[in-house]
């Protein structure tokens, strides 16, 4: 039994290395081209300093905050994080498809699964710099602060998880041209209908459902995280965006594997 707690260490060892591989070089080439690190963080800093200077002195609606910025400002980071990890992750594995450096992963030790955690944290890494720039922004020019911490980093997971799967299926049927249009077609509705810049009261008897959607759930635990209120328990909204998180990658997992086993 001893004979084999070497190779299984070796094993271990490779597939850490080839984890680290992957990340490093993917940070490395999104650094190299500092038009995307601009253009990453160009929307949700643009919508911090507009809401930040129009709103900043009218009054606040709906769910706890001292202005509408307040209330808006989570909100602003949750649609931050679904564009971001939608197209950062699903543009990069179109380019992998489209390099055929997903038969690679047939001949070295990163499992799917592997290859896969490595794609999601290169993008949590890029993700967290207009994440971090908007909370410092926030804080620093409009005295914005986040109350309770450990739920901002819970809802900044779960929703880069979920959008991160979200953006790994939809680019396993698309291509680079048809991609935007697919994701566009559920983002956009997404922005405007799950409390992001209203109150989900404002619905009225459609409040109830749209409070099941993944973005409101997010955007509710990042509020309750910056202002300590939300349109539900908390409870609901963190218990219902780890679901959709844990489910989202499974079937992100599942279909990427089956699509490149095919191809």
């Amino acid at each position: 039994m001893n004979e084999f707690a070497p190779s299984r260490a070796m094993s271990c060892r490779l597939w850490l290395i080839d984890l680290y591989r992957q990340i490093y070089w993917d940070m490395v080439q999104f650094f190299r081209y500092r038009l995307i690190v601009v253009s990453t963080m160009l929307t949700s800093v643009s919508m911090v300093l507009s809401f930040g200077f129009g709103t900043s002195h009218v009054q606040a609606m709906g769910q706890g905050g001292s202005s509408y910025f307040a209330f808006a400002l989570p909100g602003i980071v949750g649609v931050g994080i679904m564009f971001s990890c939608t197209y950062t992750i699903g543009y990069a594995f179109i380019v992998d498809h489209n390099r055929r450096a997903m038969e690679d992963i047939v001949l070295s030790p990163l499992s799917y699964g592997g290859f896969l955690l490595g794609r999601l944290i290169g993008m949590m890494l890029k993700c967290s710099l207009q994440f971090i720039a908007v909370l410092l922004l926030a804080s620093w020019m409009f005295g914005v602060h986040v109350g309770l911490p450990w739920r901002l980093l819970l809802g900044f997971v779960s929703a880069c998880l979920f959008f991160g799967g979200f953006g790994i299926v939809v680019a396993c049927f698309t291509n680079e041209v048809s991609f935007a249009s697919v994701v566009n077609l559920v983002l956009i509705p997404l922005t405007y209908m799950c409390g992001v810049f209203f109150p989900l009261e404002n619905f009225g008897s459609a409040q109830s459902l749209i409070s099941w959607l993944p973005l409101s759930a997010q955007v509710d635990v990042l509020r309750s995280a910056i202002s300590g209120a939300a349109a539900t328990s908390f409870a609901h909204s963190a218990g219902l965006s780890l679901v959709y998180a844990v489910l989202m990658m499974g079937g992100a997992l599942y279909v990427f594997k089956h699509r490149v086993t095919r191809r």
